[in-house]
């Protein structure tokens, strides 16, 4: 925060990001869901829900020291990228054939889960480096609010897209959201100094 408490350019440019990557993930988890089930029904979604946690876990562990000896910015800019890469995956990987399909899907599962991990403890770290100790309690009710409700609003939207446009369609629309979102932590400024 700056003196009066205004946010610094740091926290605006976050938040800006993270409301856009919300509005993409809301719109994808429920296609994510709904294609797992599908393929085992709820085998396929307790196991493949199971491992992204436990990988977002262990993304989370091993990028905390990372972020501290390399900077916080490429980090959050290689996670949104292989988010795109992931919600690419998705889709297409239902083109496979059996035993491929559940291959390529582990693997896609494991990275959606790392980049999770990434993003959170990354995202923490960097709100705790550009918020003014004074007001840090109000700016992360703020960030994590807007962004619950933007996930939340696109969670129920994304049935009635999905119903008119499909699940190609929505990726699609989700990776360019993403894209956008990493355009907006270019401009992210690096808080992390050696």
């Amino acid at each position: 925060m700056k003196a009066g408490g205004m946010p610094s350019r740091g926290f605006q440019t976050i938040y800006l990001a993270n409301a856009l990557l919300s509005l993409a993930d809301g719109f994808y988890y429920p296609f994510l869901i709904a294609f797992l089930f599908e393929m085992e029904g709820i085998l396929a979604a307790g196991v493949g829900l199971g491992i992204i946690t436990v990988m977002d876990s262990l993304g989370s562990y091993f990028v905390g020291g990372l972020v501290d000896r390399y900077g916080r910015k490429p980090f959050l800019l290689v996670s949104a990228a292989l988010s795109v890469g992931v919600y690419l995956a998705y889709p297409l990987s239902q083109y496979l054939s059996i035993p491929w399909l559940y291959g390529v899907l582990v693997v896609v599962l494991m990275l959606d889960g790392l980049t999770d991990g990434f993003w959170d403890t990354i995202e923490a770290v960097y709100l705790g480096d550009v918020t003014r100790r004074a007001f840090r309690g109000r700016s992360m009710g703020s960030y994590w609010g807007v962004g619950g409700i933007i996930f939340g609003v696109a969670m129920m939207a994304a049935g009635w897209v999905g119903v008119h446009m499909g699940f190609l369609a929505v990726a699609l629309g989700v990776v360019a959201v993403y894209l956008l979102g990493m355009a907006v932590l270019l401009n992210l400024e690096e808080t992390y100094r050696a």
